[in-house]
């Protein structure tokens, strides 16, 4: 429980320090492509270090990059997708894409 709340607050912290440095930097808004995802990260990568060593940082380090790997594909795949099929069907497309970009992924790194 104390990693969960670490990990929340020293996440927190980070898209505070991100935020900060965004209004520093122009346009604004690179608020939001630096804030959110790469502070929880940073975040969760030290209190892993702290709880855990470096023998754990690996694996979550390549966990995150299938996973940003897999939401480019999916950014990239949605709209055509959904322009050409519509809402539904193209978001339901789109996140069979991921799923498929992301489990593939998932199995190169693993083995």
């Amino acid at each position: 429980m104390a990693e969960v709340a670490l990990k929340a607050l020293s996440g927190g912290l980070l898209v505070l320090v991100f935020a900060a440095l965004s209004k520093i930097l122009k346009p604004e808004r690179f608020a939001g492509v630096f804030s959110a995802a790469p502070s929880v990260a940073l975040g969760s990568l030290a209190v892993t270090l702290v709880f855990s060593g470096t023998k754990d940082l690996t694996a979550i380090g390549s966990g995150m990059a299938v996973g940003a790997v897999a939401f480019v594909v999916y950014c990239v795949a949605t709209a055509p997708l959904v322009r050409r099929f519509g809402a539904w069907q193209g978001s339901a497309g789109a996140l069979l894409i991921w799923a498929t970009v992301a489990a593939a992924g998932y199995a190169v790194v693993l083995s």
